[in-house]
């Protein structure tokens, strides 16, 4: 029988923009039910309102990051895994 290998790359990114989608609805909520409509929040570097538009997309941008370095990193340490490309069968 022949061996193929199954790349775990399309379950990955389906998991992460499901990740990003959830996350932006989080954020829409979160700016929908926010107290203070219209305060500026400072973060870092930049400055922005805070709405539900405004915070969905924090949300979504801050979360697409960490998820890029995340898998950046394991494709990184995969390369030097002798044992990544071979079957444990």
């Amino acid at each position: 029988m022949s061996e193929r290998i199954i790349s775990g790359r399309p379950i990955f990114l389906a998991a992460a923009a499901t990740v990003v989608l959830a996350t932006g609805g989080l954020g829409f909520v979160v700016g929908t039910t926010g107290q203070e409509r219209g305060r500026s929040m400072d973060l870092l570097v930049t400055q922005f309102q805070m709405s539900p538009l405004s915070m969905a997309l924090f949300g979504m941008v801050l979360t697409t990051v960490v998820l890029a370095a995340l898998f950046g990193l394991v494709s990184v340490v995969s390369r030097y895994d002798e044992d990544a490309g071979r079957s444990t069968r």
